[in-house]
């Protein structure tokens, strides 16, 4: 798996939220561990789209659960 990726995933989500880095790992789940809302998810995932300019399909949405899951959806979208 690409380090970088899931690295900037993780100070996008530090940043945003005000979460400490070192409670982000890729098997932390968004909703549960994190505590991040509906509202929550749609910045987080604008602030991606626009950092990898790709955009989630909506069907997307119910794969996503964990920060390694985005890293995933990313990484596949990085590889094309």
């Amino acid at each position: 798996m690409n380090n970088d990726v899931f690295e900037k995933v993780q100070a996008i989500i530090v940043e945003q939220f005000e979460k400490n880095p070192e409670e982000i790992t890729r098997e932390k789940r968004l909703v549960e561990d994190l505590e991040l809302d509906s509202l929550d998810m749609f910045d987080l995932i604008c602030a991606l789209e626009k950092e990898y300019d790709f955009h989630f399909q909506r069907d997307m949405g119910s794969s996503i659960g964990t920060v390694g899951d985005i890293v995933g959806q990313l990484e596949k979208h990085s590889s094309k």
